[in-house]
């Protein structure tokens, strides 16, 4: 049996990532989870966060948005609404982002608006956390 299997990372527009690599692990809405070759078949769900990507001798870490993931053989396909790299993302603009947000939640919302505002929130806590992993 191969130690590694194909990741897949497909987003609405475009093919983010796809190639073989040894383990991933990412956020679901129960806490983290990893997958390694041979994983048993499912459907997971996926929570806006980090997603690290473990190849033969590099690590990768990227931000995405919730979707899922559905494992199955030798491949696992992540289903998501956006995915940005480590170095990709701009520390400045996602604090303020947040903080737009946060100001958002102290006026009165309509439950749409709270929802918008809810997520863009967790977007931007989502790429702050993989921003700040690397200055660790």
């Amino acid at each position: 049996m191969s130690n590694t299997f194909m990741l897949t990372i497909l987003t609405p527009d475009k093919c983010f990532f796809s190639q073989q690599v040894r383990e991933v692990v990412f956020d679901t809405p129960e806490g983290e989870m990893g997958v390694m070759a041979g994983h048993m078949p499912m459907i997971a769900a996926v929570a806006e966060g980090m997603i690290d990507i473990y190849l033969e001798d590099e690590e990768k870490t990227a931000a995405v948005s919730q979707g899922f993931v559905e494992i199955n053989g030798s491949l696992a396909e992540f289903f998501v609404d956006s995915a940005e790299w480590e170095g990709d993302i701009d520390e400045a603009r996602a604090r303020e982002a947040l903080q737009r947000a946060e100001m958002r939640l102290k006026v009165d919302l309509s439950h749409k608006e709270y929802i918008r505002t809810k997520a863009a929130m967790a977007r931007a806590m989502a790429r702050l956390k993989v921003a700040g992993k690397r200055h660790s």
